[in-house]
C-alpha cells in the first residue's frame, strides 16, 4: 500500500504508461487470443461452450425490454449491446421469468453506464445518482414503489417487488441481501486517487466480485429455473461447502473476465484504475503493460480450472446421491450453472458492448457481422 500522499503521483505515472505501452502494442498490430489464453489442459472454453444454445425468444423479448427501457426513462444509447445478457445467462428461463430478470439487469446496467467504475459525471449527477443508491440500499419495503423519487428507483423497486412475489420469501430474502450489497458498492469511486491509496491485487479482487453483481447473478440460477436450493439438505450430504466454494468461483470468473474483456473501454477509453490489469501494474510498477495482461490472463485461466475441478468433485458426490429426486434437482441447477460460465465468455466475445476497430483481443476487434 502506498503512502496517501505519494498515490496521485504514483497512479497518474502509472496510467500515462499503460497508454504509452497500450499505444506502442496497437501499433505493432500486437493481438492475443483470449481463448487460446484463458484454456489450459484442465479447461478448454470452446469446447465447453459448444453445446451452449440462445434463449429461443431473444429477439421478442429485447423488443420487450427495450420499450420496457424506454417508457421507465432508463434506456441508454447502444442499449441493444447490452440488454441481451439476461438473455444469455438464463436461455431456459421461461417468459413471465426472463423478463423479470431482463428488467432487473435493465436497471442495473442503467446505474452501472451512469455512475458505474468509469463514468465521469458531474458533480451534481453523482450526487443525484448516490442518493438513488443510497435510498434503494436502505430499502426494507421494496413494494413502495409511489414513494420512489425517479425513475430508476421506481423501475427497480417496482422489479424487485414482482420477484418477490414470484418467489419463496427465504430465497428473496438471500438474494436481496446480495443485490443490495451490489448496489452498496458498485457505483462509488474505487479508483485509487479516491481511495487514497493502492489496493492490493487479492482486496481489489474481494471487491470486484461484487461491484459486479454476479453473487447474486449466480443466485438468479435459482429464480430462472423455479428450482430453489435445499440448504440444510446440502448441508446434511457434505455438499454445502463445494457449493458455496463453487458459487464463488463463477462469481470471480464472470467479474475478472469482464475486466479483461472491459480493459480497453474502462483504463484507455476512460482512464479508469479501476480494474484488474491496471491494479497488477499498480502494485508492480516496474512490470510492463504486456505482462501485467499476462497476469490477468493467467487469474483467470486458472479460476477456470479451479470451477472444473470443484464442479467434477459436486458432480460426483450428487451421482452418489441415493434420493433420486435430490439427485434431478441438483443436476438441473449445475446446468444452470453451466450456462452462467458459458455466458462469461460468450456474451463478451458475441455482442457489440466490447467490439472496436482495433484491439489487443482479437476476439474484441470489430470485423464482420456481430450478434446483438
Amino acid at each position: 500500500m502506498q503512502p496517501e500522499q505519494n498515490v496521485r503521483a504514483v497512479t497518474v505515472a502509472a496510467m500515462d504508461r499503460i497508454q504509452n505501452e497500450y499505444a506502442r502494442l496497437i501499433g505493432q498490430d500486437f493481438g492475443l487470443s483470449l481463448l487460446e489464453a484463458f484454456d489450459s489442459s484442465a479447461f478448454h472454453l470452446d469446447a465447453y461452450c459448444r453445446d451452449y444454445h440462445p434463449h429461443p425468444q431473444m429477439e421478442e423479448i429485447m423488443r420487450t425490454i427495450i420499450g420496457y427501457g424506454r417508457s421507465a426513462g432508463i434506456l441508454l444509447p447502444n442499449a441493444e449491446h447490452y440488454l441481451t445478457c439476461a438473455l444469455y445467462l438464463f436461455p431456459d428461463a421461461s417468459p413471465e421469468k426472463i423478463l423479470l430478470i431482463a428488467r432487473n439487469y435493465a436497471v442495473d446496467f442503467y446505474l452501472n453506464d451512469t455512475m458505474g467504475r468509469e463514468f465521469r459525471s458531474t458533480s451534481e449527477e453523482r450526487r443525484r445518482l448516490n442518493e438513488i443508491r443510497a435510498r434503494l440500499v436502505e430499502r426494507t419495503d421494496v413494494e413502495s414503489v409511489d414513494e420512489a423519487a425517479s425513475a430508476a428507483e421506481r423501475a427497480n423497486l417496482d422489479v424487485l417487488a414482482e420477484i418477490a412475489g414470484t418467489s419463496p420469501g427465504s430465497w428473496f430474502e438471500s438474494f436481496l441481501g446480495l443485490y443490495l450489497k451490489h448496489l452498496s458498492v458498485a457505483h462509488k469511486s474505487y479508483d485509487c486517487i479516491s481511495l487514497g491509496y493502492i489496493p492490493s491485487i487479492p482486496e481489489y479482487i474481494g471487491i470486484r466480485a461484487d461491484i459486479s453483481g454476479m453473487p447474486h447473478t449466480v443466485s438468479m440460477i435459482e429464480y430462472s429455473q423455479g428450482n430453489y436450493l435445499d440448504w440444510p439438505m446440502l448441508e446434511a450430504t457434505g455438499l454445502a461447502g463445494e457449493m458455496r466454494a463453487l458459487a464463488w468461483t463463477v462469481s470471480l470468473i464472470g467479474a475478472l473476465m469482464n475486466d479483461v474483456f472491459s480493459f480497453e473501454k474502462e483504463v484507455i477509453d476512460n482512464r479508469s484504475d479501476s480494474n484488474l490489469v491496471a491494479i497488477i501494474v499498480l502494485n508492480n510498477f516496474r512490470m510492463e503493460l504486456r505482462e501485467a495482461m499476462s497476469v490477468a490472463v493467467t487469474i483467470v485461466r486458472n479460476l477456470l480450472a479451479e470451477y472444473a475441478q470443484t464442479a467434477g468433485v459436486i458432480r460426483e458426490k450428487i451421482g452418489r446421491l441415493a434420493d433420486v429426486r435430490q439427485r434431478e434437482v441438483l443436476s438441473w441447477y449445475m446446468e444452470g450453472v453451466c450456462k452462467c460460465v458459458q455466458t462469461c465468455w460468450l456474451w463478451q466475445v458475441e455482442t457489440r458492448r466490447y467490439k472496436r476497430a482495433r484491439s489487443i483481443w482479437r476476439e474484441t476487434v470489430l470485423s464482420g457481422s456481430v450478434v446483438v
